[in-house]
């Protein structure tokens, strides 16, 4: 029995469509403007290493990593790109950038200290791009400071700095009047370094959503991720761009039971049947990403009064405010609490289900854990299979689907 035959819950990747996302997002800009992968947060729980290398293989110039783990796995992995490091590093992380050959930002002075404790010897220069505060307040030199660091970059004997970024914060939204304050300081700090002779430095602060809807803001490079990976920055830009989706939480039907009116279902009895119910039990739960949120500010009065509903209505047992379940035979929704790895699903309209048939389960992808199976498809045939950390390639070990 293959490996595929014997998981309950999958992650399925189509690195197809990565592809065909990838295409999309070249047609958006000019030849000559480079394009930058985010493939942080395992690639958005695609895997960075399978998205990174199909990405590479596109002829993709750059990926970029949040940390130098991050980039330190995709090196190791044989991927041979420019990588990009876009968050602060530490000391001790030095030896990992030179060994792997990481390109690292830089956006406070503890970062440029770091720097001058470069061991001597090194057999190439650690390539650094100056980070740029621009609205975001997160990192970053202020634009008035980028001159002087970037002239203290220079004097050292070791690094070379390549590049100048900043990150936007508005950029999906409809109203673009920040992002285009966030630019103008930008192309301020440009203008400097362009005046004190940094004439050649790759420059760069487009997001998905930048890159669809402010040209002008392309540059020398874009930064994609979202897009490659077939997620639209806000629900206004569908009709902008034709991107595929690549991935699909898949999970199997492990026990079928029919329950009878006024019955409690799961924990802390959230759930009373109200009839005759069907019931299937997924392989699935909270420790694997279902229903896991992340608690965020709301960014407006109607944002917060939609999160507010939402509970309201599932309390109200409103069918249509809990989570679906599709089946090949029909749409189901979970009753009752998630549990950890087991969850119950109302399934009375799904005719012909059976122990082990599928359903797909959508989720927040980041939430999903790392140590769930990801199944790599490309060309219509499996590629690999990834268990963990672990990627299998040998056709003996995927025989079964």
């Amino acid at each position: 029995m293959g490996l595929l035959a014997k998981t309950k819950s999958r992650v399925e990747i189509d690195l197809d469509a990565v592809k065909h996302n990838y295409r999309e997002v070249q047609k958006k800009v000019k030849a000559e403007v480079k394009i930058l992968g985010v493939v942080k947060a395992d690639a958005y729980g695609l895997g960075a290493v399978e998205a990174g290398r199909v990405l590479e293989r596109e002829g993709i110039e750059m990926l970029g990593v949040t940390n130098v783990a991050e980039g330190k796995e995709l090196r190791e992995a044989g991927i041979s790109v420019p990588i990009l490091v876009f968050g602060p590093f530490l000391q001790e992380e030095m030896r990992d950038i030179i060994d792997s050959n990481l390109t690292v930002t830089i956006g406070a002075r503890e970062g440029l200290v770091f720097l001058r404790q470069v061991p001597a010897g090194i057999n190439r220069k650690i390539k650094v791009h100056l980070k740029v505060e621009t609205g975001f307040g997160r990192t970053g030199f202020w634009p008035g400071e980028v001159v002087e660091a970037a002239c203290e970059l220079k004097s050292m004997a070791g690094v070379e700095l390549e590049g100048v970024y900043s990150h936007l914060a508005t950029a999906m939204w409809r109203e673009k009047g920040y992002a285009q304050s966030q630019f103008r300081l930008f192309k301020e700090a440009m203008d400097a370094l362009e005046a004190a002779g940094f004439r050649d430095l790759i420059r760069h602060i487009c997001n998905s959503a930048a890159l669809i809807e402010l040209p002008n803001m392309h540059l020398d490079m874009v930064r994609v991720g979202t897009v490659l990976f077939g997620q639209y920055p806000n629900a206004h830009l569908r009709e902008s761009l034709s991107l595929r989706n690549p991935w699909t939480l898949k999970t199997r039907v492990v026990s079928l039971r029919e329950l009878p009116p006024g019955h409690n279902v799961g924990y802390s009895k959230a759930y009373k049947t109200k009839h005759k119910t069907k019931v299937a039990v997924i392989s699935l739960g909270f420790a694997d990403g279902l229903q896991v949120e992340p608690m965020l500010k709301p960014s407006g009065f109607m944002e917060l009064l939609k999160r507010m509903l939402k509970p309201l209505l599932q309390y109200l047992d409103i069918k249509r405010a809990a989570q679906p379940v599709f089946f090949e035979e029909g749409e189901g929704r979970v009753i009752g609490k998630a549990g950890m790895q087991l969850t119950m699903v109302d399934v009375s309209n799904v005719p012909g289900l059976k122990i082990g048939s599928w359903a797909t389960v959508p989720v927040r992808r980041t939430a999903v854990s790392p140590l769930m199976p990801r199944v790599y498809f490309e060309n219509g045939e499996i590629k690999s299979f990834r268990e963990g950390r672990i990627i299998t390639t040998e056709a003996k070990g995927l025989a079964a689907k």
